[in-house]
């Protein structure tokens, strides 16, 4: 462990194994069987149509940094 960085190990870990998990999940994405779980991708589908959204009104910015202002100070 590093004196400066205690956390150098960690993220030099996730720097290798970031890439390799993200060519893992882009692999599982193209084998995926569309028609046969079609019921499944429906229903991930329908949790959208269940909860209509309100129009968005703004970029979000604003709530984001108060949120962070208040976990963060």
């Amino acid at each position: 462990m590093s004196e400066t960085n205690p956390n150098a190990a960690l993220i030099a870990h996730w720097k290798r194994v970031g890439p390799i998990l993200q060519q893992i999940r882009r692999d599982e994405l193209r084998r995926f069987d569309w028609d046969k779980n079609w019921v499944l991708v429906g229903s991930l589908l329908d949790l959208t149509v269940d909860r209509p959204s309100e129009p968005r009104t703004t970029s979000g910015l604003v709530e984001l940094q108060r949120f962070m202002r208040r976990a963060f100070g």
